[in-house]
Order: C-alpha cells, then structure tokens, then sequence
C-alpha cells in the first residue's frame, strides 16, 4: 500500500481560515495524512538606533498565544475527539508555510481564500496570493464556509503540463456523483481570425483536445468529465461559467516553478484568486 500524502492546512486561527481546517480534516477523512502550521510574524523593530531587541521570552510568549488560538480554532471546528500537529513557527507567513511544505514533502498545502469581496482581499495581506507565488506546491484556498468534497468542478485548461495536473487533482478532491467542466477558453475573435482562420476552426480543434484529455484522465464512473470552449478574457470566463454552473471549485494550472514565473503568477490565477467567492485549486507546472 503506498504512504498516504501529507496534506499542510495553514492557518492564523481566524474565521477566515475556518475553511482550510474543515478542508485539511476532510481530505485526512479520504486517506491523507494531515498537519497544521501557523506563522507568527516577527514583531517590528522599533527603532534600529536604539538596536532594541525582541527578547526570546516575547517571541515564544506570541507562538504559544498563537498555538492556543489555533487549538480552540480546531476544538470550535471539529471537536475535542480530533488530534493533529500543531506547528507554530515565526517568520514571513508565505516563505514560512512554503518551507514548511518542503519540510514536511506535503503534496498539498490549504490555507483560507480571505475575504469574499475583492476590494477587501486587495486591501488585506493577500496570503493565499503569496503562499501560491512562494510555494512549488499545489495550493487550495478555500472559502471560510467551505465544509464538504465539491460536486461541480471547473479546470481551466489551456494544454499545459500544469492544467493537465489540475485536472488531475481536481478528480481527487470531489466525491460522489460530480461533474468536472473541462474548460478552453478561446482568445478574442480578431486574434482568432488571423491565427486560425475564425472560432469555428478553434473551436473544433480544442473540443477534440478536450476530450481526448478526458479520455486520458480515465475518470472513476460516477464522475462526468465534459468538455466546453469558451471564449474572452480566460480569468473572467473562468469565473463567470463556474457562477453559471454552480461550481464549487475551479482550479487552473500556475505558469513554471522559475522565480520569475512564480512572481509574476499569470493574470488566469491571479484574477481567479482574487475574485473567486469558491474554492481554488492552483497547481504548478
């Protein structure tokens, strides 16, 4: 029997990461092996001329405070019945949670979306947004309320190595009888005329891809793989047809492991990150 994956859950203990410890406790529920991590950001110094010290007392008073909240967190969430590792550590959260997937060879790190509204996640810290761009791991970020396997999926993709691997895993995350929308989004039809010879042509070409991917990803029977073109800007397609199908989770594949391609992420996985109010599965290539 093979070792079952270690799945990382990061959390700040609050409400809106509510969502990644119900998701972390519901994959150990489907055979993987799970651990929470939370990083403690270092206190400031106040003014380096006076070279005042953060006292190690201080800082391990801030992780046990820290350690505290998460486990009321889990005991509010899920009961007092649950054990899982607690790993408390300080340092910047994205590069912190990132180490500690590599530490842990987690296959899967989750962590909460943040806000619902996008003027908020803008003004807020962003974390998911820095965990994906820090981390060569596949990353789901999930609503506060997220609380059950998704049954309606969306996968972007574009052909890439990394799509391909986010409907991969997209076909391990939902349960039952679901549909996963097998998602290409066709570019703007004046780019279409002179690269192709029209959408038609695009069109048919790519429904043949996608199937022929169906085919391959040899879905379990009770879940439907189904193939759809769409056409736009891919971030705003994307999220418009998972509101139209009532999908639950739509997950993209991110550009390359380089450091540039993980900073600069791609527009796809930024803007659905950003705008999504359902869970997001990112995959890297």
């Amino acid at each position: 029997m093979p070792n079952p994956s270690t799945i990382l859950v990061a959390t700040d203990g609050r409400e809106q990461s509510d969502g990644a410890i119900r998701g972390g406790a519901l994959l150990a529920e489907m055979g993987s092996v799970w651990r929470i991590v939370s990083v403690v950001p270092p206190l400031p110094v106040v003014s380096p001329e006076l070279d005042l010290r953060i006292s190690a007392d201080v800082t391990e008073a801030s992780r046990e405070g820290r350690g505290q909240v998460v486990h009321e967190q889990v005991r509010r969430l899920l009961g007092t019945d649950v054990e899982v590792d607690i790993d408390v550590r300080t340092g910047h959260p994205a590069d912190t949670i990132s180490r500690a997937a590599l530490e842990a060879k987690a296959t899967l790190i989750v962590t909460g979306l943040g806000r619902h509204r996008l003027i908020d996640r803008l003004l807020a810290d962003e974390t998911a947004l820095q965990i994906i761009r820090a981390a060569p791991t596949p990353v789901l970020a999930v609503p506060p309320d997220f609380s059950r396997a998704p049954l309606i999926a969306i996968v972007g993709v574009d052909f890439s190595e990394a799509s391909v691997r986010a409907a991969r895993l997209a076909l391990q995350m939902v349960r039952g009888t679901a549909t996963i929308y097998l998602a290409n989004v066709a570019p703007r039809e004046d780019v279409l005329s002179l690269a192709t010879g029209g959408r038609a042509d695009y069109e048919a070409r790519a429904m043949a891809k996608l199937r022929q991917l169906a085919d391959e990803l040899e879905p379990p029977e009770q879940v439907h793989l189904q193939p759809v073109v769409r056409q736009g800007d891919s971030g705003t397609a994307l999220l418009s047809y998972a509101d139209e199908t009532r999908s639950e989770l739509i997950a993209v594949g991110t550009r390359g492991l380089g450091l540039v391609s993980r900073l600069m992420l791609g527009s796809v996985a930024t803007k659905v990150i950003r705008a999504s109010t359902i869970a997001v599965l990112t995959v890297p290539a």
